[in-house]
């Protein structure tokens, strides 16, 4: 996971200013009238999953999934996810509390592009905070006093809660919010650890040469030092498959 700068410099696609801001109306008008039950066919998936908004998601991403960094674009349509969850919450492990944040089906900054797997097999309605007596429990209260457990990629920098120790994620120095955001989310499961592996195995080969090998001659020495500086560039690409993680590898890995 690392910070979606961009998302914050492009213009809010035209289709949740006009139809979500009519559809969000009609949920708050049903709230008020004594609903509290939302459930899925509640919410229009043809506004906040629309073209626009999806492709704009994506551009802004890189075609990266909000979570687990990978590149889902060429194998996947993937998921417009809620970061705060429409229909319903749940702040352990106990049943779906509703309703859910309703008033933020359509809202830009709720939104995200994710793969299927984090979207629906992790993420799913979870949505703890640190202290729950502060949830905004309808469209009257106030998110800004609710202090989410989960790190918003878009929001905040990722790199103050989580780090990598090669291709493990791990919360920086323990702290709560990045080992529930890594748990809860399984951005350490086994077959994500694999592909992040995959990335850093040649760097680390570079390495070898470089510093394990005492007869290596000079010249491939040095070509091996270009590559690396050359991976490092990348990794500072945000576009870069599992950036985050490679950016953590060289911080603890000075170039020689």
């Amino acid at each position: 996971m690392i910070r979606i700068r961009k998302k914050a410099l492009v213009k809010v696609p035209d289709i949740l200013l006009t139809k979500g801001k009519e559809a969000t109306g009609l949920l708050i008008q049903r709230y008020e009238q004594g609903e509290r039950h939302f459930h899925g066919k509640d919410f229009n998936s043809s506004i906040y999953g629309h073209e626009e908004v999806k492709q704009t998601l994506r551009e802004v991403q890189l075609h990266k999934c909000a979570f687990c960094e990978s590149i889902i674009s060429h194998i996947s349509y993937g998921d417009v996810e809620h970061f705060r969850p429409k229909a319903g919450w749940v702040q352990d492990d106990e049943t779906i509390q509703k309703p859910g944040y309703y008033w933020l089906a359509y809202d830009w900054d709720n939104l995200l592009f994710c793969c299927e797997l984090c979207n629906q097999r992790y993420k799913k309605n979870y949505f703890p905070l640190l202290d729950n007596t502060k949830r905004a429990l309808s469209h009257t209260g106030n998110i800004e006093d609710e202090q989410p457990v989960f790190i918003h990629p878009a929001n905040e920098e990722v790199e103050d809660f989580i780090t990598f120790k090669e291709e493990i994620p791990i919360a920086v120095q323990g702290n709560r919010r990045g080992m529930e955001t890594i748990t809860k989310l399984a951005l350490d499961r086994e077959m994500l650890n694999e592909q992040r592996r995959k990335k850093l195995h040649l760097i680390k080969d570079l390495y070898d040469i470089v510093a394990i090998f005492p007869s290596v001659p000079v010249e491939l020495k040095k070509e091996a030092v270009n590559k690396i500086r050359k991976y490092q560039l990348l990794s500072q690409n945000d576009g870069e498959e599992f950036a985050g993680m490679l950016r953590a590898f060289f911080r603890d890995n000075p170039i020689p």
